[in-house]
């Protein structure tokens, strides 16, 4: 039979593997190395993590065959990537939060993927330290090129919009609301019934209070409008005129009382103020007086 045209175009390769049974990555590919007699032996402390590693690849082995009749096809593989998460955490705290592990081990494990190396990389980034899965910020996963809804925080959502992601089944995951619970919150964790509500509240627990949120002004954000369009120049600069004028306006109303109380001992002052001809007429009456 003849080859399909992808081999004989030059500069084109064989056609791309087959996915998963569930679709997506296949999802043996997050498991962990098949150890040979050419495999690397493993550094001192190997025989401390070995029991708990062993534990989270029989508990992916049971992700894998579990049956999916009634569910989704992207909820099937919910569970595996929550295992992933879990085990690339218990790796990354032992070595970076608890130092229970040395350097040659830790690296030992990330070669033998034990954990993943790439998604630990983006937990040492601000606003990532809780991401739940790489492809909860794979854009090309998303129909309208957007990160998944996980990654954006719940006190800027609508409320009722708290279900899980359709990749991952991570509610969410923002830095915040995740390092209140320790972790991002899945389709199945225990949490509050209303999610917006609580994460306006400050995300509040039973053993911290609520955090305080820095609120932005709406001044302030009519200044910098006002300036940029400022710069842009043109019909844009009456238009500008008039947000920084409603920006000063709106400054000036917890300050208007003060203002006027201001003008009117300023007003007070030039009254009392002598000038040099009151000062000569004074000085001549005074004359007359002696």
């Amino acid at each position: 039979s003849r080859l399909p045209r992808c081999h004989i175009v030059r500069g084109r390769g064989p056609p791309p593997l087959a996915k998963g049974p569930f679709g997506g990555q296949p999802p043996l590919a997050a498991m962990p190395r098949i150890r040979t007699l050419n495999t690397k032996k493993a550094p001192e402390g190997w025989e401390d993590v070995a029991p708990q590693l062993e534990e989270f690849h029989q508990q992916m082995r049971d992700a894998v065959n579990e049956p999916h009749e009634g569910k989704r096809r992207n909820e099937a593989t919910w569970g595996i990537t929550r295992i992933h998460y879990e085990r690339s955490r218990y790796i990354y705290e032992l070595y970076y939060k608890k130092k229970a592990i040395s350097k040659a081990l830790y690296d030992w494990l990330l070669l033998e993927k034990h954990a993943d190396a790439s998604l630990i990389a983006k937990w040492k980034k601000p606003g990532f330290e809780f991401l739940c899965s790489l492809q909860a910020i794979d854009k090309r996963n998303s129909n309208f090129g957007t990160t998944a809804i996980c990654r954006v925080p719940l006190h800027l959502r609508k409320p009722g919009s708290t279900g899980p992601s359709v990749s991952t089944g991570c509610i969410s995951c923002a830095s915040q609301e995740a390092g209140r619970l320790g972790g991002p919150i899945w389709w199945d964790s225990p949490r509050p019934a209303d999610l917006v509500g609580w994460a306006k509240a400050g995300c509040p627990t039973a053993d911290k209070p609520g955090k305080k949120r820095k609120a932005v002004e709406e001044d302030d954000e009519l200044e910098a409008r006002a300036a940029a369009l400022r710069r842009v120049g043109g019909a844009d600069s009456k238009e500008a005129a008039q947000l920084q004028a409603l920006g000063q306006a709106l400054k000036g109303e917890g300050g208007g009382a003060k203002a006027q109380g201001g003008g009117e001992d300023a007003a007070a002052d030039s009254d009392a103020d002598i000038t040099g001809d009151e000062k000569e007429d004074d000085d001549e009456e005074a004359g007359k007086g002696d």
